[in-house]
C-alpha cells in the first residue's frame, strides 16, 4: 500500500504566462514556475485534475523569460513532481531550496543530480522513489524527516563532510541500503530512529580515528544496523558513455552506484552526481568536461575521463520554402527579423532547449541577454544566432 506524505495543499496551475505575480503563472517548455519575487521563480506542480503531468526525463534551467523578465529559478515548491511519471531529473545549481515532498512518490523515478548550493534535504523529499544511488553536495548539513523513507532501489548513497543531523526515519525502510560513504568526521546527530528497519549497512569512513568515534556513538555504532570500515577507494571501476541527444544536450551514462565530479572547461565544479546519466548542455563551440569517480573522501584522479559537447551535434533544421522569405540576425544584442512576418509567430530558445521569447511576430527585433547562441524560429524558419 502505498504511504501518502501529508505536507499542505495543492493549488490549481494556471495554463497560460500571466503578467501579475501569482502563483504557477509560468510555463515555458512543459514546466510550470511560481513568480516568488521580482526577479526569481520557483518550479511548481503540474497537477489538473487530481494528476501530476509531469513525466519522463527533466532537465530543469537556471533562467526562465517571460514578459520581457529573464528570471532566475532558485527554488522547488513542496510536492512539485509528487506522484508524477518523472524517471530522472537534473537540477541546475541556481536551486538552493527544495521543498517538502517536492519528489515524494514518484515512483518511475531512478534517478536525481542535486545541486551544488543545497544546504538541507526537505522533509520527504524522495520519499518513495526508485533512486539507487544518492550523493549529497557539501553544504548539506541536515537531513530532514522521512527524506528517503521507503526508497526500496536504494543501495549507496554519499554524504558530505558537512552533515550535521539526519531526521527520524530519514532512510527508513530502505531495504537495499548496502554502502553509506560519510565524510563527516564526527557522527551527525540523529533524531528518532533514521535507519528504522534496515540492517547490514556497510559505513565507509575517511580514516581509523572517525572510525572510532562512529563506533563509540550509539546509534552509528550499533553493530545491528552497520559495520564501520575505513575508505579504500572504489571498489570498481567507472565507466561513462557518451551519446549526443538533438540540438542541445549530449548525455553521459555513469557507471551505477558510484559518484562523480563533473569540472567545466574553467575547471570550476559544475556537478556532483551519483545519477545514472548526466546532461551536458551542447554550446557554439566545442567544450571539454571533466569527470572524476569520488567517495567524497578520495577523488579517483588517475580513472578520470574527459567527455566532449560538440558544437557540430547542433542540428540545422530546414525551412518551409512556402514561406516568405525571412532574415534573422544579431547585432549587439539585439535580433533583428526581416521580411513579411505577417501571421507568424516568433519562439527563441537557448542551446540548453529554454524557451527565453514566445509572441506573435509584430516586433522586428528583440533584446536579449548577449554571448550567448540562440535558436529563432519565425513560423518555419529557423537560424542559429550569435548575441555580443
Amino acid at each position: 500500500m502505498k504511504r501518502l506524505y501529508p505536507i499542505g495543499i495543492l493549488a490549481a496551475v494556471l495554463m497560460c504566462c500571466a503578467g501579475t505575480s501569482r502563483a504557477q503563472d509560468i510555463v515555458a517548455n512543459g514546466i510550470y514556475y511560481n513568480i516568488i519575487s521580482d526577479t526569481q521563480v520557483e518550479v511548481a506542480p503540474a497537477i489538473f485534475d487530481g494528476v501530476n503531468h509531469y513525466e519522463g526525463t527533466i532537465i530543469l534551467p537556471e533562467k526562465v523569460y517571460c514578459d520581457g523578465v529573464n528570471y532566475d529559478v532558485t527554488a522547488i515548491a513542496p510536492r512539485a513532481f509528487w506522484n508524477s511519471a518523472v524517471t530522472e531529473v537534473q537540477i541546475p545549481n541556481s536551486i538552493t531550496m527544495i521543498g517538502d515532498a517536492a519528489f515524494a512518490d514518484a515512483e518511475e523515478l531512478t534517478s536525481i543530480t542535486l545541486p551544488l548550493g543545497l544546504t538541507a534535504v526537505s522533509r520527504y523529499m524522495l520519499a518513495g522513489t526508485a533512486i539507487t544511488s544518492i550523493v549529497l553536495p557539501e553544504g548539506v548539513t541536515d537531513v530532514g524527516l522521512g527524506a528517503f523513507e521507503d526508497c526500496t532501489q536504494l543501495r549507496t548513497a554519499f554524504l558530505p563532510m558537512t552533515l550535521q543531523r539526519v531526521g527520524d526515519r530519514a532512510f527508513g525502510y530502505c531495504s537495499h541500503l548496502t554502502e553509506i560513504y560519510c565524510d563527516a568526521a564526527t557522527p551527525p546527530q540523529v533524531s528518532g530512529t533514521p535507519f528504522e528497519g534496515c540492517d547490514g549497512i556497510s559505513v565507509m569512513l575517511a580514516d581509523g580515528a572517525t572510525t572510532r568515534r562512529y563506533g563509540e556513538d550509539s546509534t552509528w555504532g550499533n553493530e545491528d544496523v552497520f559495520s564501520l570500515w575505513i575508505d579504500e577507494g572504489l571498489a570498481v571501476l567507472p565507466t561513462m558513455q557518451q551519446e549526443f541527444l538533438g540540438q542541445s544536450w549530449t548525455a553521459l551514462t555513469l557507471g551505477g552506484s558510484l559518484a562523480y565530479k563533473i569540472y567545466g572547461p574553467d575547471g570550476y565544479l559544475v556537478a556532483l552526481t551519483a545519477a545514472d546519466r548526466y546532461f551536458l548542455p551542447i554550446g557554439a563551440q566545442s567544450t571539454d568536461y571533466l569527470v572524476v569517480p569520488t567517495t567524497l573522501m578520495y577523488d579517483e584522479e588517475d580513472l578520470q575521463m574527459v567527455a566532449t559537447a560538440q558544437a557540430d551535434a547542433i542540428e540545422e533544421i530546414e525551412e518551409d520554402n512556402n514561406e516568405p522569405q525571412l532574415t534573422i540576425t544579431g547585432i549587439d544584442g539585439t535580433i533583428y527579423i526581416g521580411g513579411d512576418t505577417h501571421g507568424l509567430w516568433t519562439f527563441i530558445y537557448d542551446v540548453y532547449g529554454n524557451l527565453w521569447y514566445e509572441r506573435p511576430a509584430v516586433n522586428n527585433w528583440i533584446s536579449l541577454p548577449g554571448q550567448r547562441v540562440y535558436i529563432v524560429k519565425v513560423g518555419n524558419t529557423v537560424r542559429k544566432v550569435f548575441l555580443n
